[in-house]
């Protein structure tokens, strides 16, 4: 230690704090006066170091190139993904960019190998992840008679596009069925689909008496999907009032699709059991009367509506013939009633038809042809 003109004189030393040296200057005074040049000033931080553990920068270095503070800028914006599907897309599509201008970083600036190799990895990775998630989000149509069912039974009880190609994808086929063909037949047909109507009209009988009619958008077998195993038969007949077209779900496949799925198995529970009371309102007006009478009822409406008959076919189909009985009123205005409610969003020209129509089916009720 020297003293020269007042001025401390600083010795040089170096310490070694966790393998790392660190160049430090001690004044000769003793007095503790430190130079205030921080940063680029050097001070003894070998104690700070030596009980902490930690370094200290005693020169700051220029700052990093553009691609570095890119690739931090994204990894920023990646701390910012909302929540749910679209902002793990979000998070993905961010760090794939971060991580690719820090491989940029690596490979043009810092001319380092691993630096680049870690990097485009991690490129690789979230480019992985990115088109798995772009599959999911991928639009999923279907064709219109099936859209209808979407829009009319599911989206409203908040049913994804994505489930319902989940129940989709346990469909059977898609049956036409044409006039006066039967579905099924009583203690001959077993249970082993789930039935929706998609077009057309459908009655439902048992012993020759007609139970309920099933419209578009309606179960045919709704009341056999509770407790009724696939091996068992179905008790009722089904029969085609007019040229109709079914989709069928394999039963057991179905189940076991949901199975899994608490919300599926909610949203099926609450249509189909929705459609079995329908299905019981209907029975004690109908409970009297005989398929033949329901039958040529419904043909005559529809046959003036456009539903069922024309020009060329009128001579092979029965004309309304029905002879009044004490039931014949309350057949007919179960079906009326049942007829306009499905015409409410009919244009108006069907709709005045459909008027006149029924019209006619009152005339030709409480008027018998001889």
């Amino acid at each position: 230690m020297s003293m020269s003109n007042g001025s401390p004189n600083y010795t040089g030393a170096s310490s070694t704090t966790m393998g790392v040296p660190y160049q430090t200057r001690i004044p000769a005074t003793g007095n503790g006066d430190i130079l205030d040049e921080w940063p680029n000033s050097t001070i003894n931080v070998s104690l700070i170091s030596s009980v902490f553990g930690v370094t200290y920068c005693t020169h700051w270095g220029p700052v990093n190139h553009g691609y570095f503070q890119l690739a931090n800028t994204f990894f920023f914006l990646s701390y910012l993904a909302p929540n749910g599907l679209y902002g793990i897309l979000y998070l993905r599509c961010t760090l794939l960019v971060g991580c690719a201008f820090f491989a940029l970083w690596g490979w043009a600036v810092l001319c380092s190998f691993d630096a680049f190799l870690w990097n485009a990895n991690f490129v690789a990775i979230n480019f992985i992840h990115v088109c798995i998630l772009l599959y999911h989000l991928r639009p999923i149509k279907f064709t219109k008679e099936v859209e209808e069912v979407y829009q009319a039974l599911f989206r409203p009880l908040k049913v994804t596009r994505h489930q319902f190609k989940k129940v989709l994808d346990c469909m059977k086929m898609i049956r036409q069925l044409k006039y006066q063909e039967v579905y099924a037949q009583e203690k001959v047909t077993k249970v082993d689909s789930l039935s929706l109507v998609l077009s057309g009209k459908l009655v439902v009988s048992q012993n020759g008496r007609a139970l309920h009619i099933v419209f578009p958008h309606q179960f045919l077998d709704s009341p056999e999907w509770f407790g009724v195993s696939t091996d068992e038969y179905f008790q009722v007949s089904v029969t085609a009032m007019e040229d109709s077209r079914v989709l069928l779900w394999h039963r057991d496949k179905l189940k076991l699709s949901i199975i899994t799925d608490q919300f599926l198995q909610a949203v099926f529970d609450h249509i189909l059991g929705r459609d079995v009371v329908k299905k019981l309102m209907q029975m004690p007006v109908l409970a009297s009367a005989s398929l033949s009478e329901v039958s040529e009822t419904m043909s005559a409406a529809n046959s003036h509506n456009g539903h069922l008959a024309s020009v060329d076919d009128a001579d092979d189909k029965p004309m309304l013939i029905v002879k009044k009985t004490g039931d014949g009123p309350g057949i007919t205005a179960l079906i009326n009633r049942q007829l306009q409610d499905h015409s409410e969003h009919a244009p108006l020209i069907r709709r005045v038809c459909h008027e006149r129509s029924l019209e006619m089916v009152n005339l030709a009720l409480h008027n018998p042809v001889s």
